[in-house]
């Protein structure tokens, strides 16, 4: 578009505060309906939509408008992602441990470092198709995720919808199952 020095990095903000915006809508969307797949998928959705326009565009203004798009989703991942885990790891050294290797999601930055060389510029396109490859992935893992849940927590309900109340108090009370071992959790998804 043309800026440099301080403007460039002035116009870098007006995404930024968007993305901000967009992912505080969604998080707020997902505690209402207590859902983190779908909403993190939707996020993933709207950033593969940015990075199409923006890999198939040469307009710079168009290109500008869809980073705003792009940011607005990809920024919804990480809290989400981290609380459905959180969620649904009950133990503490567990928990720990899988929010700990969810971290390494930051990792993403060094492969972008690799990926979006001046080589590739003006448009970056390849770097953006191989970042709408990856989000495609990453949707299709969390849909296959939730259906897995989904099921498990099918195959639970129906398993303690034979339960007398001994039988449930007897699983509530138990020292051999905790957290997710039990019979009675349910998985969030």
């Amino acid at each position: 578009m043309g800026y440099s020095g301080i403007q460039a990095t002035l116009m870098s903000v007006p995404p930024f505060i968007v993305g901000t915006v967009g992912l505080i809508l969604v998080v707020l969307s997902s505690d209402h309906f207590h859902e983190r797949s779908l909403h993190t998928v939707f996020g993933m959705v709207l950033g593969v939509i940015g990075c199409a326009v923006m890999a198939a565009s040469s307009d710079p203004q168009l290109r500008y408008g869809f980073a705003h798009v792009c940011l607005s989703g990809v920024f919804v991942g990480g809290p989400l992602v981290a609380v459905w885990l959180a969620g649904n790891t009950p133990w503490k050294g567990a928990r720990s441990f899988v929010l700990g290797l969810n971290g390494y999601a930051n990792l993403a930055g060094v492969i972008a470092g690799q990926l979006y060389k001046s080589k590739y510029r003006p448009t970056y396109a390849f770097p953006l198709i191989v970042t709408m490859i990856m989000s495609a992935v990453g949707m299709i893992g969390f849909i296959l995720i939730r259906v897995m849940y989904m099921l498990e927590n099918k195959r639970r309900r129906e398993e303690i919808a034979t339960w007398d109340e001994d039988r449930y108090e007897d699983e509530q009370n138990s020292i051999e199952r905790r957290g997710d071992q039990r019979k009675t959790w349910i998985y969030g998804y």
